[in-house]
């Protein structure tokens, strides 16, 4: 194929040239008045045949030059895949957009996702007019733009404007195989092409690691484009970028009680070399502590700060890094609800609480006070004005009972359970909250009463405390629970004898369960008499109750009633910049729940339960922060990946149009063929020259004596 075939006939006409050139080229003839002409004859005749030899090779040459010439000038194209062989077939093009907020990267003076946008401006605006073209967006879960092939450019193009990157991670593989799923549509005789369009950050393509990993999965099955599909990726990011943002907060205790003293600590991430760096803590919008840091040394990445005294209520609050070229990951948003000391609730009979009772009864300073119901009562008592609820023996409950102590857990509520003589195992099943099931009550022969109690997570903030000072805990046991199933969400904190568990703990929904494995009253064991039955219940009392979690991760929608249990009427929700979110109502589990949509911005949330009411600080709402990892990726690693042969990698618009042409039409090859012409001239040139200055040799070597003989030296025959 030839994008210029008419310099062709030229091509042709000048391989006439040397030839007519040849054969009109005029003998020199040297007239020299010589007696006798047989010596020159005999030279002659032995040179004929090679001087024939060399003019044809010349003229060859120079023949070559000008079909070469006229082939340069006719652009010889191959073409690399596709159809159309003698002529561009129409085309169907799928348009992926990565959308995760790492393309908000400043390169130079602009934005990724600015560069993506007008990359795909420029795809748009390049098809022609029987071309279609379908746009979607790789976030998480692929969004459709224009799901199917459409030939109204300026339709696509007005869409381009209203999309904005997100607050959370993409996923190249499913956007490909939806993109690829819209080409089966394509008419016969389209060529399909896809574009993805991001930056070289390696997270996106994790999707296909796990394609090839699944061990059920088939080579066909594995690859998510269509054969004769072609794939065209344009990475806008840069080889070596750089960023450093601050990961997670924890605070330490989980729950600040006015008058005590609390600790935050901040980790930070890093991509890129290690760096000095600095955090910043805000409290209600002023500067309350600076560290400095080197991110990311795992030794000094961790920031501390002290909290000051702060009254009851919740405060705002925010770590700050500095800027760098990916600003919109560079504060982390949190809450501190500082907590007045609410008293625990004693769920039992006074014989069954005595220890639990006492225990509280005599802490220390007063710290810890309670309040006690019959299992009978509990239905009547508002949960939420308790710090933590505490079920001694006090199983079995009715339903009503069991939905209002769960709701007050998954609302953020500590439950702390200790068995008893009066539940029967199917009592346990009824509860979805707890970190195991007991099948039966074991009598414990005498001469294994004796066990010795293990710490099992040693380092975990309940148990660290517990293991200064109280040495080697050992029990006289002679009831214990036998487990028909523990929740493979749960964790066992204390073991007693062979890894029989002791005491479980379950995060469920914001709260947490504690379960013991014993009871508390005397007639299991010796451990409402022990050193530590003191402080081992104070600090599950303290541990996790009414803990709400200080930040949130960017969602979708959020269910308000596993925050707000008590909410009721029409609330009202604005987001960080003041705008309303819209808050709807749907039906769960044959209840109505509301559910406030889309918060993805960045920041502090405000909610009024009532239009009455101020609204005050509900939720501070993060980007995930795995997105921050910019961690880049190789093309290499990207067609091990896709695992396709048509697949074509470009860094910068320019290269990427020069792929999607070569693979549409072809690649030209003028440009190799007149650097061609050129060494041909060169070799041309040299051997033309060699040949005269050998003909000019052979008559200034001719001599001849006063004879009139010729001398005819060996030089000069071999020159003529």
């Amino acid at each position: 194929m030839f994008l210029a075939p008419l310099f062709l006939i030229a091509a042709g006409l000048g391989a006439l040239i040397p030839l007519a050139l040849h054969f009109m080229q005029n003998k020199r003839k040297v007239k020299l008045p010589f007696p006798t002409l047989r010596f020159l004859k005999a030279a002659q005749k032995r040179s004929a045949s090679r001087t024939r030899l060399e003019n044809i090779l010349l003229w060859l040459i120079r023949t070559l030059i000008m079909v070469l010439l006229g082939f340069a000038f006719s652009m010889p194209i191959i073409k690399t895949g596709g159809l159309g062989w003698f002529g561009d077939a129409p085309r169907d093009v799928a348009i992926i957009l990565d959308a995760s907020y790492s393309m908000a990267y400043k390169n130079g003076n602009a934005q990724i996702w600015d560069n993506a946008i007008e990359a795909a401006r420029s795809i748009i605006e390049g098809l022609k007019e029987r071309d279609r073209f379908c746009i979607f967006i790789a976030r998480s879960q692929p969004e459709a733009l224009i799901a199917e092939p459409i030939g109204n450019k300026q339709e696509g193009l007005a869409r381009l404007k209203t999309v904005a990157f997100g607050a959370g991670s993409s996923q190249i593989a499913p956007a490909i195989e939806a993109a690829s799923q819209a080409l089966k549509k394509s008419q016969s005789g389209y060529e399909k092409e896809i574009h993805v369009i991001t930056d070289n950050q390696a997270l996106p393509w994790q999707g296909f690691a796990h394609a090839k990993t699944t061990e059920d999965a088939t080579p066909e099955s594995k690859s998510v484009v269509d054969v004769g599909t072609s794939v065209f990726v344009l990475m806008l990011g840069v080889s070596n970028p750089e960023n450093t943002a601050p990961f997670s907060v924890t605070m330490e205790p989980a729950i600040v009680r006015k008058g005590s003293s609390a600790k935050i600590k901040v980790t930070s991430t890093r991509t890129g070399p290690p760096i000095a760096s600095a955090m910043t803590l805000f409290l209600d919008g002023k500067e309350a502590g600076r560290r400095q840091v080197t991110v990311p040394d795992p030794a000094s990445s961790t920031g501390e700060f002290t909290l000051p005294s702060l009254g009851v209520g919740i405060h705002e609050a925010r770590i700050e890094m500095p800027d760098d070229n990916l600003i919109i990951d560079n504060s982390f948003y949190f809450l501190i609800d500082v907590q007045e000391r609410r008293p625990s609730l004693i769920v039992g009979y006074k014989d069954d609480a005595l220890f639990v009772r006492t225990a509280l009864v005599s802490s220390f300073a007063g710290l810890v006070s309670m309040e006690m119901v019959a299992p009978d009562q509990l239905s009547g008592k508002k949960l939420t004005d308790y710090s933590s609820v505490i079920l001694c023996n006090a199983l079995p409950l009715t339903g009503q009972a069991i939905g209002s102590v769960e709701g007050y857990v998954k609302a953020g509520g500590l439950l702390i359970v200790f068995p008893g003589s009066k539940a029967t195992p199917e009592d346990y099943k009824a509860w979805a909250c707890l970190p195991g099931v007991p099948s039966t009550v074991n009598l414990v022969p005498t001469k294994e009463a004796k066990t010795t109690l293990s710490w099992d997570k040693p380092l975990h903030p309940l148990i660290r405390p517990m293991q200064e000072g109280l040495g080697a805990a050992e029990l006289s046991v002679r009831r214990k629970f036998s487990w028909e199933k523990v929740n493979e969400s749960a964790e066992v904190l204390i073991s007693m004898g062979q890894k029989h568990p002791f005491l479980l703990e379950r995060t469920y929904g914001s709260g947490k369960v504690l379960m013991f494995g014993i009871s508390a009253e005397r007639t299991w064991s010796n451990f409402p008499l022990s050193p530590f039955f003191l402080p081992l219940v104070l600090q599950c009392t303290e541990y996790g109750s009414r803990e709400k979690p200080p930040f949130l991760w960017a969602t979708d929608s959020l269910a308000l009633a596993d925050y707000f249990p008590d909410l009721k009427g029409t609330p009202s929700m604005t987001d960080p910049d003041g705008e309303a979110v819209q808050i709807r109502s749907m039906t769960e589990g044959g209840k109505a729940a509301l559910i406030a949509a889309d918060l993805k911005k960045p920041g502090i949330y405000r909610f009024a339960v009532s239009a009455d009411t101020k609204a005050q600080p509900a939720f501070a709402v993060n980007l995930p922060r795995k997105e921050s990892d910019l961690t880049p990726i190789s093309e290499e690693e990207i067609k091990s990946l896709v695992g396709i042969e048509a697949l074509h990698i470009a860094t910068d618009l320019s290269s990427f149009a020069k792929k999607t042409q070569e693979s549409r039409v072809g690649k030209t090859y003028g440009e190799q063929l007149l650097w061609l012409v050129l060494l041909l001239l060169v070799i041309e040139f040299i051997y033309a020259n060699q040949l005269a200055r050998r003909g000019r040799d052979a008559v200034l070597n001719l001599k001849a004596d006063s004879a009139g003989n010729l001398n005819l030296s060996k030089e000069a025959v071999r020159s003529t």
